[in-house]
């Protein structure tokens, strides 16, 4: 099956990532709105007017705890990319580091916590060039071009991990936002980074789903060939239309990508946000800094 230019990472690598935080935190204890935006909500696509209370706010190492908020989530920060963790462009695609995403802030993994920097949790680094597959490469884009395995970086926050010590094993578990009145989010973006930016919503796929891409049961959409669904997710795999300054989106407006029926967006199965930076197809590596704050379920 082709799979989008700009997919994202696989949910082993997210396990990984996501246990070093939750671990060290347990250790340490939809459209977008319009330019001037009044933070106190609009109107959302699934009816009545939402009010963006109970803000998530991270402590200093990047970690929600769930008695922070009346919504059952908890979970950490994260920064993720392509050379990192199973880092399938390196081990899969058999590039060069060099050739793969970087990130330069905050610390890549196998560094543990994410920098709380009076409430903004910042990223810079540069994504990749898609290039050509190498021999013998058969993943989805080959032989022209390896999406599959250089598809870019970004951050992310789980919203039920059950951060642990055990080994460092964090579980990532669904949160259905149906159960807490929740219809939407919203969060602040300083700048848009040049690549573009794609907010994304990884599910836990049913087996049937899974199944039918040959993947195992137990998988997510980080697995999935069209990648997790996302804020304004369409046929020809564009960008969310996201702004500088007030966004706020409802699930209504967050859609599986590409034209294949395999899979459903699902709010039930919502396992976390993600904010992806693709990987660019030609030109120089593609430069992102951005920082994203104020990350608030939005209640009816």
């Amino acid at each position: 099956m082709q799979r989008n230019p700009r997919r994202r990472r696989t949910s082993l690598k997210t396990l990984a990532l996501t246990a070093l935080y939750g671990a060290a935190s347990a250790c340490a204890n939809p459209a977008p709105a319009d330019d001037g935006a009044s933070p106190h909500g609009t109107a959302g696509t699934d009816g009545g007017t939402s009010t963006p209370n109970g803000e998530l706010k991270p402590d200093a190492s990047g970690w929600v705890d769930p008695a922070s908020n009346d919504l059952g989530i908890q979970g950490a920060f994260y920064p993720y990319g392509d050379r990192y963790g199973v880092a399938k462009c390196v081990n899969v695609g058999m590039h060069a580091p060099d050739e793969c995403s970087l990130i330069t802030a905050p610390p890549p993994p196998p560094a543990t916590g994410f920098p709380n920097q009076d409430g903004k949790m910042c990223t810079s680094g540069a994504t990749a060039v898609i290039l050509p597959c190498k021999a013998g490469v058969t993943t989805s884009g080959c032989p022209e071009h390896d999406f599959s395995n250089m598809w870019g970086a970004g951050i992310g926050f789980d919203f039920n991990a059950l951060g642990g010590t055990d080994g460092g094993v964090t579980l990532k578990n669904p949160w259905n936002p149906d159960e807490h009145g929740v219809v939407g989010m919203a969060f602040e973006l300083d700048v848009v980074p040049a690549p573009g930016l794609r907010v994304e919503f990884p599910l836990r796929l049913t087996d049937s789903e899974a199944q039918a891409v040959n993947l195992p049961p137990g998988s997510t959409t980080d697995d999935h060939p069209d990648g997790a669904p996302y804020w304004g997710g369409n046929a020809s795999f564009s960008n969310s239309p996201v702004q500088a300054g007030h966004n706020e989106l409802r699930w209504a407006d967050v859609k599986k990508p590409g034209t294949t029926p395999s899979y459903v967006f699902d709010k039930a199965r919502l396992l976390g946000i993600q904010f992806h930076v693709p990987a660019v197809q030609t030109a120089a590596p593609g430069a992102y800094a951005f920082c994203v704050s104020h990350l608030t379920p939005l209640r009816q």
